[in-house]
């Protein structure tokens, strides 16, 4: 289980109320402790992009500075630079019974919804009843300059692998209010400078609730789609959409929906393959490793190995499978320094599937292709030499880690005073035959960088998929020509 089905578990695990209280530098110290025994006994690969001298000072930095009572935000401010140096999107990081995005503030919250690029944001819609219009540039909020609120959000967010900024790009876009609550300022009144067509102009933005933020979501979220889905553009090109790799009880079997889709595909003889993976957080290893024989042309391995941090039983109050703690005697074995698990489907041979696809590929990509989806895809790209229809990547690099990543089974712990939850993952995925990437901190990298403008969002106009469609049929025309 990955990204996108962790926060249900919290939120049913310690469901509990939050009680406005400062916390003394005893209690500090002991949520401290807590915190750090914990990622110790609990997360496979803690110094993976941070040494452990690095993170042992910045341990030591955080300790002096609970020498005085602290409110819970305040703690929960000052611990998350240890798990940014982490560089692990899976961390989580939930204060008890709230939601994640919004653990303090619910009732003045930034009123307008934004997209950002680069060092700029413009406006979206409107949560409340302020008159920026739509498409308008943002300068400044409260006097602070854009460009430097987004470097300080970026430098205090977690939802990226390694040295990646568009998982945390694409977390501003949805949820830019909550994180400027907890990081920055939630008043009353929101001063902006905002500039259009007609040059710059101020506003003066009374604050919004969760729940006015929601009621806006929900009100103007997209028609509800079935999760995996294929569809043809013409007789030669198909798109195969993959919102998710998990199911709920409404949803097609994912097994049964690719064997009808690839045979499907076959039969129709589909020279152009559009994969669209974005805005996929993951979810289920063994469906990413299913998919990859569908494309595979040899026999293959999907994984390395998967590392575990121990295999005795943890020191700490946690929650996590109970069938996993039972018999992980049986699944971890020493290797090296370290542990492996050894009961996983990805870690075996695979082999080509009968109906696998071998035309000419197009995977879509973005910051939220993320867990099974960047394993999956990395699989494509470190495979795609030996595939003889080639595959071509495109889009926005993807939040989560080309080599490896932490997931899988989570270590769940509460901090006693605070009751805040940190959530590990358990498990390193290392990706097989990989070494060729040069980047050890990177995602996939797009053969194609495609960003999507202002423009293009307001328009509901995808850039993205017109691309990968233009650059199909492009190819399919030099084809003709020389043959």
């Amino acid at each position: 289980m990955k990204h996108s089905l962790l926060l249900s578990c919290f939120l049913l695990i310690f469901r509990l109320p939050i009680i406005a209280q400062t916390l003394t530098p005893e209690q500090l110290q002991t949520d401290f402790a807590r915190f750090r025994t914990a990622l110790n006994e609990a997360h496979p690969e803690m110094y993976r992009y941070t040494p452990k001298p690095t993170f042992d000072s910045l341990f030591a930095v955080t300790a002096a500075k609970l020498n005085q009572p602290m409110t819970r935000q305040e703690f929960y401010v000052t611990m998350t630079p240890l798990l940014v140096a982490l560089r692990d999107g899976h961390i989580k990081w939930i204060v008890s019974g709230r939601d994640e995005h919004y653990p303090f503030a619910t009732e003045k919250l930034f009123p307008l919804k934004l997209y950002f690029l680069g060092n700029k944001a413009w406006v979206t819609g409107n949560y409340g009843t302020g008159n920026v219009p739509a498409g308008a540039e943002i300068i400044s909020i409260d006097g602070q300059p854009i460009a430097a609120i987004i470097q300080r959000l970026l430098s205090v967010m977690t939802f990226a692998d390694g040295n990646r900024v568009g998982g945390k790009y694409e977390d501003l876009n949805q949820y830019f209010s909550g994180y400027y609550a907890t990081f920055m300022a939630s008043p009353d009144t929101f001063e902006v400078i905002f500039k259009t067509r007609d040059g710059e102009a101020k506003a003066a933005l009374p604050a919004v609730t969760e729940a006015g933020i929601k009621a806006y979501v929900e009100k103007n979220k997209p028609a509800a789609q079935k999760p995996f889905r294929l569809t043809y553009k013409d007789s030669n090109t198909a798109v195969l959409t993959i919102e998710r790799f998990w199911a709920d009880k409404t949803d097609p079997d994912f097994g049964s929906f690719l064997k009808d889709s690839f045979r499907e595909i076959k039969q129709k003889g589909i020279q152009n393959l559009v994969l669209d993976l974005r805005h996929n957080e993951g979810g289920e290893e063994s469906w990413g490793v299913l998919l990859a024989t569908y494309f595979a042309e040899k026999p293959f391995r999907y994984y390395d190995q998967i590392r575990v941090r121990q295999k005795k039983k943890y020191s700490f109050p946690v929650w996590t499978s109970k069938l996993y703690m039972k018999f992980r005697w049986l699944a971890v074995k020493k290797q090296g320094d370290g542990y492996v698990f050894t009961k996983q489907r990805g870690l075996k041979m695979q082999k080509p599937n009968h109906d696998a696809y071998h035309g000419s590929l197009y995977v879509l990509i973005n910051g939220t292709s993320f867990s099974v989806t960047s394993e999956f895809a990395a699989r494509l790209h470190a495979d795609r030499k030996s595939r003889s229809g080639g595959v071509t990547f495109i889009g926005q690099e993807t939040g989560g880690g080309y080599k490896l990543d932490t997931s899988g089974l989570f270590a769940i712990t509460q901090l006693p005073n605070s009751k805040i939850d940190l959530g590990i993952g358990m498990f390193g995925f290392h990706m097989a035959n990989v070494s060729d990437y040069p980047h050890h901190d990177r995602g996939i990298i797009p053969d194609h960088q495609i960003d999507p403008t202002i423009d293009d969002i307001l328009n509901r106009y995808d850039r993205i998929m017109e691309y990968a469609l233009k650059l199909a049929q492009s190819q399919k025309s030099a084809l003709t020509r020389t043959e």
